[in-house]
């Protein structure tokens, strides 16, 4: 077990790491939608790539943000049970939740989304459409989904590691999860 935490923190690490360098792009984007307003309205003048990089910077926040939300244990929870269910309780229900609903929904994810990354980089696919003259490599907005899908099932492995070794009695869950028990302000 004690192989399994480590490797839990490992992947913990990553994703911070992953975190530190894609939360710049939230600073990116805002400058670039600054730079492309200010262009458009002083100068009239628009770049196609300027605003599709806008999507490029958001989707990189939220696909690949994911799993460090979840290793925070800051997503979206409805847990009105919680402060019932007691640590194993809660632990449980995390394990059983992971292992039905997040694990599968991200191979399922990866397992769809990585035949279209595949192609863009084979066909040196473009943003460009009828609606837009971006000339921008469609794998890389592609390579988010598969990659932050991915991150976060790795971060969920993670997670049920830890459920299983607080279930065990190794290791306790997080001051987070036992505010979220005693009814602290984490209940939702």
């Amino acid at each position: 077990m004690r192989i399994l935490l480590q490797a839990a923190a490992s992947i913990d690490r990553l994703n911070e790491r992953i975190a530190d360098v894609v939360r710049w792009a939230l600073l990116a984007n805002a400058l670039l939608i600054t730079c492309n307003a200010l262009s458009r309205k002083l100068f009239s003048v628009a770049w196609a790539n300027a605003f599709d990089m806008q999507w490029h910077f958001f989707a990189a926040v939220v696909l690949l943000m994911a799993a460090y939300t979840f290793k925070r244990d800051e997503h979206v929870r409805i847990d009105i049970f919680a402060h019932r269910l007691g640590e194993r309780g809660l632990a449980w229900l995390d394990l059983v939740g992971i292992i039905i609903v997040l694990l599968p929904v991200c191979a399922a994810m990866v397992w769809v989304s990585w035949p279209d990354f595949f192609s863009a980089v084979q066909h040196s696919e473009t943003r460009s459409t009828r609606e837009s003259t971006s000339d921008l490599p469609a794998w890389i907005i592609k390579g988010f989904i598969p990659l932050g899908f991915f991150m976060l099932g790795l971060q969920g492995i993670a997670e049920a590691v830890r459920c299983v070794a607080a279930l065990r009695g190794i290791v306790r869950r997080p001051i987070h999860r036992r505010q979220l028990i005693e009814g602290g302000e984490h209940d939702i």
